[in-house]
Formats: structure tokens, sequence, C-alpha cells
């Protein structure tokens, strides 16, 4: 059970320890600020220690694409999916690949190469990328694909088909890559009652090849659970949410953690569920992991407000439990913020995001960030947002972090045409 005193501390600090800067843009504080600040015997890094650093909009990106539906980065490289792009057919899909230059600018380098399917359906909805590997899903489809690169374009290299399911399933609804394994969710699975929930893990031999390695179902799954709704992979541990169960009332939802043996064998270690949830919190709505470490969005938690959500951090002890440790809650939340929504962690940082957030209109989105202390305490460093969010961009919606750059969706950002969608680029972590 979380402690009390770990509830509290996930707010902006006060001025008698740091001071977090609340910005969008790349300005510098001034010399008066500078000067008061060092009145007070502060120190506040660059106010752009936590700002957007780049704008990313598709070449090829027209209104009602949804550009930034689904946002990746591993290192240099950045995808982002636009599922409702028409270029190769309706609401075929396209995703699209960003690179970190030499100048530390990010470049629109490639789009990805037509998917060998008889049935593509808005590709670019679900993807994920680590290093020189990249998985998609097809929405309500029956195949995810791997892409990969060796100094050249990106390529499409293998179709990971699952040996047991069924058209309908959405095998394909959430995908995660990390090293050599592949997670794809399908969340309408019925092999523990209607729309139970599955999830699969694929395995890349030393030959390049890709083989199912193990179908992960909850060991408690039940109908409508929707388990494998959202999936994520560090090293040997996987987490799947399933956020219709009903453990702590209709919808408040779970999440599951799996680990794999010395054998290869993976199985199911530990069941997460909130000290607080209730009834339509949607608890495992969205899942990160990081080492020892699985951050859970609940995006409908109401304990501070009407649908407001919250974000829960559970580790593993020594002794193989996981804990839950912490509860990341935004200093300003507010009814319907859906914060939560999307989760995204790496070592001590962890990123939330909060698509009804207000940052600079009504429904503008916004995203937190917040790190991890010495004392094991969390502590809320910044909230974001566009340098030019507009009324229900949707900012925050999609988000993912690779060290200290995080790369966030706007998906209905208008810049390009009504809802053709957007992705920024941000700096984060301790200043």
């Amino acid at each position: 059970m979380v402690q009390p005193d770990r509830l509290v501390r996930v707010t902006f600090m006060s001025l008698d320890r740091r001071q977090p800067v609340r910005c969008s843009g790349t300005s510098r504080p001034g010399l008066a600020t500078l000067v008061n600040l060092a009145i007070l015997g502060l120190w506040l890094a660059p106010a752009s220690a936590q700002c957007q650093r780049a704008k990313l909009l598709g070449a090829e990106v027209v209104a009602g694409d949804i550009f930034g539906f689904s946002v990746a980065i591993s290192g240099d490289v950045i995808f982002v999916g636009a599922p409702y792009d028409d270029d190769r057919g309706y609401n075929y899909g396209l995703a699209y690949v960003f690179e970190r230059s030499a100048g530390n600018d990010w470049l629109q380098s490639d789009n990805l190469p037509p998917i060998e399917s008889s049935i593509p359906s808005n590709i670019g909805r679900s993807l994920d990328v680590d290093g020189s590997i990249a998985v998609l899903g097809l929405h309500g489809g029956q195949s995810a694909y791997v892409f990969e690169r060796a100094g050249g374009p990106w390529l499409e290299t293998a179709e990971l088909v699952a040996a047991e399911h069924w058209f309908g399933d959405f095998y394909g609804e959430a995908v995660a890559v990390g090293g050599s394994f592949a997670v794809i969710g399908a969340p309408h699975d019925d092999d523990n009652g209607y729309r139970s929930g599955s999830a699969y893990v694929f395995e890349r031999d030393p030959n390049g090849g890709w083989f199912q390695a193990a179908k992960l179902l909850a060991d408690d799954g039940e109908p409508y659970d929707k388990f494998g709704s959202c999936v994520a992979i560090s090293g040997n541990v996987v987490a799947v949410g399933a956020p219709d169960d009903s453990d702590l009332g209709t919808w408040s939802g779970s999440a599951y953690v799996f680990e794999r043996d010395p054998n290869g064998i993976w199985s199911q270690v530990a069941k997460l569920l909130p000290h607080d949830g209730d009834s339509f919190w949607s608890f495992g709505w969205s899942v990160g992991v990081s080492g020892n470490r699985v951050l859970v969005g609940a995006s409908t938690a109401q304990a501070f407000a009407p649908s407001a959500g919250a974000a829960y951090v559970f580790e593993r002890e020594p002794n193989g439990v996981w804990l839950e440790t912490a509860q990341l809650v935004s200093d300003d939340i507010y009814n319907s913020d859906f914060f939560g929504v999307a989760v995204a962690l790496d070592g001590d940082i962890a990123v939330v995001g909060a698509e009804n957030g207000d940052y600079n209109d009504t429904d503008s989105g916004a995203a937190y960030v917040f790190v991890s202390e010495s004392d094991g305490q969390w502590a809320q460093v910044a909230k974001i947002g566009a340098r030019d969010g507009a009324y229900d961009d949707q900012f925050g919606k999609a988000v993912s972090l690779s060290r200290n750059t995080a790369v966030i969706g706007a998906r209905l950002d208008d810049d390009q045409g009504e809802d053709s969608g957007s992705a920024y680029i941000f700096k984060v972590g301790p200043d």
C-alpha cells in the first residue's frame, strides 16, 4: 500500500526548494528575475530546460489525417503515426520518420513504404521503435509488421502473425518493441470470455527471423476486461493494461506484469491495482516500463476531480514483489483532464499526458514531467504545452520518452487543415 506521505509531494515544489518552470518558449530568465532569485538564495535553471525544442509536421499531411495519434522515440529517431491518411487508400494510414541531424534539428527522413497486406487498416494507429527496429500494428487487423534498417532506408522485414487469433480480436491495437522482443495486444480476444483480451510476445532469432514465443493471458481474465489494450516492454519485463477489468468496480481497470525466466518462459508475476481504485477509473488505459518500475495511467480516475485522472508508480522489491510506491497527480488537476491517457517512463523521468488539460485554451492539452528524487519521492518539475496550442488540439494524447527527450502528439492540431495533427519535441527532466 502506498504511504500517505507519498501522495503529497508530486505537485510543484515551493520556494523553499527548487522552483520548476512552466513554459512553452525558449527564452531565458531576465536579469531582474535572476537577481530576485539570488536574493532568495535559489538557483533557477534556464527556462528552456523544460521547453519546446521543435514542432513536427508531416510533409504530406492534410486535414483529417490525425498526424500525432501515436508517437515513439528511440535515440535520434522518431516515428509519428497518421492513421487516417488517404494517400494510399481511404484511411490506409501512414507512418512518418524523423531523425535528429548533426545540428540538433529534427528532419523528416522517410515515410514507411506500403505494407504488403491485403487488409491495411489505419497504419500508424499503433507503433513503437527501439534502435533500428520498428513495429506497426493494424487497427482491427490480423497482423503486425516489423521494419528495420541497416544504414539505409527503413524496410519491411517481417509480418508478425499470431498462431491462434481471429479477425475481430483487434490484434495490433497496441504494440511495443524492445531489444529482440515485440509485444502485440489483442484486446478483443475471447480466450477468457468475450473480449477478455490477450497479448503475444515475438522473439527475433540470431538470423533475423521472428517467431511467436508466448501468448500472454491474465490468470484471472474475464469477459470485457480488454487485456492487451496497451502494452510496454523493458528488458525481460512486459506490462499489459486491462482498463475494463472490474475487480474494484465496473471498468475500474487493472494492469499485469509478466517476466521472462532464464529458460525463455514468460509468466505472470503480478497483477497491479491502485490503492484507491473505483468504478470507471480506467486504470490500465496506458502503461510504461523502465527497469524495475511500471507506470500505469488511470485516465478517468475520480479521486481528485471527476474524470480528472491519475497515474501510479509500481516498483519491484528485492524479493520480486511489485508494490505501488507513488501516485502522480498534476498540481492543477481539473475535471475531465484525462491525466494519464498516455504515459512514458525512462529511468527516473516520467511524462504523463492530459489531452483535455487547458494549457493554452479549453482542451488544448498538456503534459506533466515528474522526476524521482534521491529519497524515492516523485516531484512534478514541469507542466508543458505547445507554444502555439489552441482549443481542442489534444496535446498529450500520445507521449514517448527516450532519456530526457520527449515527443508529444497533438492529433487534432489544425496547422495543415482541420484535425491534420502535429507532434512536439521537448527536453525534459531535472533542471
